[in-house]
């Protein structure tokens, strides 16, 4: 029979039912005897016929006729081959409420060896094996019994001479309750995920979508979970065993032959790695052609922090970040590292200098880690270094007592002379030096030149502090990664995040192109040169600035050799003064003001903005205007914002989109190509890449052990011990709590 014949026959056939019981009872209902005639007519003897009775009569002889007809139709049916025996058999057990699967099979015994029989079964047919019957030997709860000697089944044979395939026989008697259409795409048969649904699923895996966000989705575009034709543990299973395909050659391996991959691809692509001497996978750096290129626009100032548990391995992670023209994070490159020792920093901030042209950097903010900070003065010594500011304020809330914090941040935030720094520290050394903060304090004072502002007030730090800006990235990667992911996961959802962000520097960048801030204040002129020249972001800070200049007054007026000095104050404040030095030369203008802030932000200050509306000056001098913060940063030219990035070795992610529902184009790919199995070790050696070693991370500092602490063992802030007992007086508890030396229930314990 033709495949077209057999589609008319599947579409037009209404599937459902018992039909051999149904004939049978057919069948008896005709040959039954009848009773006798009462003495009326008009009644049986045995039964009773109403007009509802008869009706219903006859749509069951009806019904039976159909039935039979159906069930003939089966038995002399012809399929092309034994799969599209079994599609039929499966969707007929779809409507009438089983599952199915394949049971016995025969081939030829000539040299060709091709199949000639096979059964379909009820899903329900035998029996299971005894040994899985009981719980001896197992330790989990046994599956609840399906099997109970259901013989429901279709059997095919080849009829070689015509090269189809006809029923041998058809059983319909089923010995079980039959599922309710609502329970049906639950069966196991009538759950598999079609080729296109599987290149939909692992689009979304690559994207970073949750496997239960998954199942929503495709659940609302069939608008229910019936017509999704799988369930969430099929998704589940898919999504393990393709990460298994991929992971063959090994985690490490792996992601090497994903970086060799992209390699090939984009020439600009950089990444470096380094094996220990057992051959695990030791340290990676890599960075994509984006990530170089923003760091040529805005390199100026860079960050970069270590996280822990990304990784099954431990292994940190180090994401190399900085300040875009739009003032949100861009990323520059990242590395994972099986250790955090001055060598290994030393190699990484070697290796991204390799990776960006041996640019430098004019600045870089990092923690506090020893081993960070010696690295960065062998490799970056004419660099300024500072220490994030949120790493020491969460110290010294560990280290200090509350009553010093406010007056520790004068030393960390003020901008003053070094020689007062030197004064103020002494006199705050020596009020609150005690047995538990002289340790920190020694350290602290080492360190001075990287966290004083009074040291830190020549660098070039764009108003950035901390390194908030790579630890808003981690934040990020943290949503979707967690300690047991791959490193294979940890890439892929690291440049998931990387689009992310790219995403939104484009919508940023769509907006400073097509639209203009409407100008409020009174200096009217030069709003409207800075909405032209700056992005948004940039210029309602400027913005901000020439609200306030309206307060403002210029107290006194120098004039020397071609230089114009302005000493500018508050009107309500004369005391504080700032002093605003003007060069009028038409080829090299300048303009500068005491209070440094186009070095700490890059952007003029509302002082040199009074200066100029005094001037008449409607438009900003180039001296004041930083090309990284204008809305013509890349000098032109276009930004390449997409990822090539393989999802689990799968097709790019322009040809996933050729898959459709219409379009069922089945397209191979070969898992293992993005897998390396053996490395050159540099001379010649061919050498196979293993995992890498788990690692334990430095963690926070030691401190002193009698200080409370939280549930995770952290020492808990001043500002964090916000109980007292009643009962001991000690801070961090109360009186019911464990900790409590006079708990009375404690007490008592101990006494029994």
């Amino acid at each position: 029979m033709a495949d077209e014949e057999l589609t008319d026959i599947m579409v037009d056939m209404e599937f459902g039912g018992l039909m051999k019981d149904w004939i049978e009872d057919w069948s008896e209902d005709e040959n039954s005897d009848r009773g006798d005639w009462s003495e009326n007519g008009n009644e049986w003897d045995d039964v009773n016929v109403t007009q509802d009775d008869g009706a219903k009569s006859v749509q069951d002889t009806a019904s039976a006729d159909d039935k039979r007809e159906m069930f003939m139709q089966i038995r002399e049916m012809t399929f092309t081959s034994h799969d599209a025996a079994y599609d039929f058999y499966n969707s007929y057990a779809r409507d009438n409420g089983f599952s199915i699967r394949k049971n016995k099979v025969k081939y030829s015994k000539t040299e060709s060896h091709h199949m000639r029989y096979r059964r379909f079964v009820c899903s329900r047919h035998g029996k299971r094996d005894n040994r899985l019957l009981t719980e001896e030997g197992h330790s989990r709860r046994l599956r609840a019994e399906t099997r109970c000697f259901c013989e429901a089944h279709l059997t095919v044979k080849l009829d070689q001479k015509r090269g189809v395939w006809y029923v041998e026989s058809f059983e319909d008697k089923h010995s079980h309750m039959l599922a309710g259409p609502d329970e049906v795409p639950f069966l196991w048969s009538h759950r598999k995920i079609k080729e296109y649904q599987k290149h939909e699923i692992m689009s979304m895996g690559a994207a970073g979508i949750r496997i239960h966000d998954m199942m929503d989705c495709f659940i609302s575009k069939h608008v229910w979970y019936g017509g999704v034709g799988f369930t969430k543990r099929e998704i589940y299973n898919l999504c393990a065993r393709e990460k298994r395909k991929l992971l063959s050659k090994g985690n490490a391996a792996t992601a090497i032959g994903i970086m060799a991959s992209r390699k090939q691809r984009d020439p600009s692509f950089f990444f470096k790695y380094k094996l220990d001497k057992e051959g695990h996978l030791n340290r990676m750096f890599w960075c994509d052609s984006q990530s170089r290129h923003d760091y040529e626009d805005f390199g100026d100032v860079l960050v970069f922090d270590s996280t822990y548990k990304m990784n099954r391995y431990g292994m940190p992670f180090i994401p190399f970040v900085g300040l875009n023209n739009h003032r949100k994070t861009t990323v520059f490159g990242c590395a994972i590292v099986s250790d955090e020792t001055e060598e290994t920093y030393v190699w990484l901030l070697q290796t991204f200098l390799r990776s960006m042209c041996q640019k430098m950097p004019k600045s870089v903010i990092t923690d506090a880690d020893a081993a960070m900070i010696k690295a960065i003065r062998e490799v970056l010594p004419d660099v300024w270094h500072r220490i994030c500011t949120w790493h020491i304020e969460k110290n010294m809330k560990i280290h200090l007592s509350h009553m010093s914090l406010k007056e520790f941040r004068t030393l960390l935030y003020y901008s003053t002379s070094t020689a007062t720094f030197e004064e103020r520290w002494h006199a705050f050394s020596k009020r609150w030096r005690s047995e538990k903060t002289v340790t920190w304090l020694r350290r602290m004072y080492k360190k001075r030149r990287l966290w004083a502002a009074a040291y830190l007030t020549e660098g070039f730090w764009l108003g950035m502090k901390s390194n908030q800006r790579s630890e808003s990235l981690n934040s990020c990667l943290h949503l979707h990664l967690d300690g047991e992911m791959t490193l294979v996961d940890m890439i892929l959802h690291y440049e998931n995040a990387i689009v992310r962000i790219r995403e939104n520097e484009a919508r940023d960048d769509c907006t400073a192109s097509q639209s203009l801030p409407v100008p409020v204040t009174s200096s009217r002129e030069l709003e409207i040169a800075a909405s032209h020249i700056f992005t948004p972001a940039n210029f309602y800070m400027l913005q901000d600035d020439l609200r306030k200049i309206g307060g403002m007054e210029i107290v006194e007026i120098k004039l020397g050799d071609g230089t114009q000095q302005y000493i500018v104050a508050w009107k309500n404040n004369r005391k504080r003064r700032f002093w605003v030095e003007y060069t009028p030369v038409n080829s090299a203008e300048t303009i500068r003001c005491s209070c440094r802030r186009m070095i700490r932000k890059g952007l003029p200050c509302k002082h040199i903005f009074h200066v100029l509306k005094h001037l008449n000056i409607s438009e900003i001098p180039k001296c004041l205007v930083l090309v990284r913060f204008t809305k013509e940063a890349r000098l032109g030219l276009p930004a390449g914002r997409t990822s090539d990035l393989l999802g689990f070795g799968w097709t790019t992610a322009g040809e996933r989109m050729k898959y459709s529902q219409e379009n069922l184009i089945k397209q191979t790919n070969d898992i293992s190509k993005c897998a390396v199995e053996y490395v050159d070790d540099g001379e010649g050696n061919m050498i196979a890449v293993k995992d890498p070693m788990k690692v334990s991370s430095k963690g926070a500092t030691k401190v002193d052990k009698s200080r409370p602490v939280s549930k995770n063992g952290r020492p808990l802030s001043f500002d964090e011990l916000k109980t007292r007992c009643g009962a001991c007086k000690e801070l961090g508890h109360t009186r019911r709590s464990k900790k409590c030396k006079l708990n009375h229930k404690k007490v008592e314990k101990e006494e029994e």
